[in-house]
């Protein structure tokens, strides 16, 4: 299976993403707009997300639209050939149009399975590392930690499912809150200022009016103040004015140009309540101090990598308590990821997709900036790998690294991928409004 075109649709605005059938490289991400993206791609199929149509071609080469309503009840999956309504072979026991339920894959499997990250890289590549590492940490406190982490990530997901958003929006959220929070703290920072310049101002104007008539000379200090408060008061407000306007330029720029704007406008849509932006806000707030807790202990230990390796680590802590001198310490001799080891994983998890449905059906990989941190040569040599290999699965890389960005560029030319990044394409206005991006 592999995708073709994913659309959202926000009001009257919709985004569109082509996907070119072996590797995609979407540029100019950050980690907030990578988890919105997996969000959407992955959520487009098993039902989690509202509001998106996804095109996609199946192993047998049959052509599929699954469109998602504002409804659950909604949901339809359509031949586009011959038009034919065809969601009952793709309706789960609960009702639900989940195209991963028919392969026989759940959609925290498919997350798991389908997503790898810099932290899945790090964990396959320097598994005996990282139980070393984590079978010296207290292990009350290190588990304590997990299960604050999985008790926020519930929290959120169930604040998220109340108001019809979902985990990925998340740090969005949190960062519109935040911004709204310091914008609400720099308006209230200069009704001040101009309070005081004001009444310094008036004071001082009238006080020099007053001295006028007593001492000429002294009068000219109370108006020289008066019009230096005034200015400073003048010129902090322009200030805040461009800033405002420059900020909002930025904004609309984003929304018109890239799905980072349409990410942050859909949730700001979605966000109109305040009561409820800000309960999120601090859900998602609590759930990020719990993983920057967890990953002071850990380091690039994955939670999920963690709890499925629980046995190992607390059998290698008690081997290490009942030992007179320290068990083999590895982790501070490799303090990245092998080349050979790094291949290996990105070798494995792409024939794992390749046949990960029941009947053999392939899933797309997604790639969420596994290279960070990588020396530029072991990079390059990877990006070579993922170019051969790509395509069998499908393959989409997330990324904000620019060396990426330049790669993909150069292989675009030729036709092997397709790169797409925040540029602007020219073409008349239509209702709904679609925004797309050049590939």
């Amino acid at each position: 299976m592999r995708y073709e075109r994913l659309t959202l649709q926000s009001g009257s605005v919709a985004f569109t993403l082509p996907l070119h059938p072996r590797l995609t490289v979407i540029a100019g991400l950050g980690r907030a707009e990578r988890d919105g993206l997996v969000g959407e791609l992955v959520g487009a199929l098993c039902g989690t997300r509202r509001g998106s149509s996804m095109d996609l071609i199946d192993d047998t080469g049959r052509r599929l639209t699954v469109t998602r309503a504002g409804e659950v009840a909604n949901d339809r999956v359509v031949d586009p050939e011959s038009g034919a309504d065809i969601s009952a072979e793709f309706t789960s026991e609960d009702g639900r149009v989940d195209i991963m339920a028919g392969l026989g894959l759940t959609s925290a499997e498919v997350r798991t399975r389908a997503r790898l990250s810099a932290t899945d890289v790090a964990a396959a590549g320097r598994s005996d590392s990282l139980l070393s590492h984590l079978a010296r940490v207290d292990q009350p406190t290190l588990w304590r930690a997990a299960e604050r982490v999985q008790a926020t990530d519930a929290f959120l997901k169930s604040e998220a499912e109340g108001i019809g958003a979902t985990p990925e929006d998340a740090q969005t959220i949190e960062r519109i809150e935040q911004r709204h929070e310091q914008f609400e703290a720099a308006q209230a920072t200069l009704g001040k200022v101009r309070r005081l310049g004001v009444f310094t101002g008036g004071a001082c104007a009238l006080g020099g009016a007053a001295a006028y008539f007593f001492n000429q000379v002294a009068s000219f200090g109370f108006l020289v103040t008066a019009i230096v408060t005034l200015a400073v008061g003048i010129v902090f407000g322009r200030r805040m004015a461009k800033a405002a306007k420059r900020e909002t330029a930025a904004l609309a720029a984003a929304g018109a140009e890239s799905y980072i704007g349409f990410h942050i406008q859909r949730v700001n849509a979605l966000m109109e309540n305040q009561a409820n932006r800000r309960r999120l806000a601090e859900a998602a707030a609590a759930h990020s101090a719990a993983i920057e807790s967890w990953e002071a202990l850990t380091g690039e230990a994955g939670l999920d990598w963690a709890i499925s390796n629980r046995d190992r680590i607390l059998a290698a802590h008690r081997r290490l308590a009942a030992s007179d001198r320290d068990i083999d310490l590895v982790d501070g001799e490799h303090n990245s990821v092998e080349p050979a080891e790094l291949a290996q994983t990105m070798v494995t998890r792409l024939a794992d997709l390749r046949h990960a449905g029941r009947n053999g059906e392939g899933v797309p990989l997604i790639l969420d900036d596994p290279l960070t941190g990588c020396e530029t040569s072991v990079k390059q040599w990877m990006l070579e790998l993922i170019g051969r290999s790509a395509g069998s699965p499908q393959c989409i890389y997330l990324t904000g690294d620019p060396d990426i960005a330049a790669w993909a560029r150069m292989e675009a030319l030729a036709g092997h991928l397709a790169v797409i990044e925040p540029a602007p394409v020219d073409e008349p206005a239509a209702a709904p409004r679609t925004r797309r991006v050049t590939a």
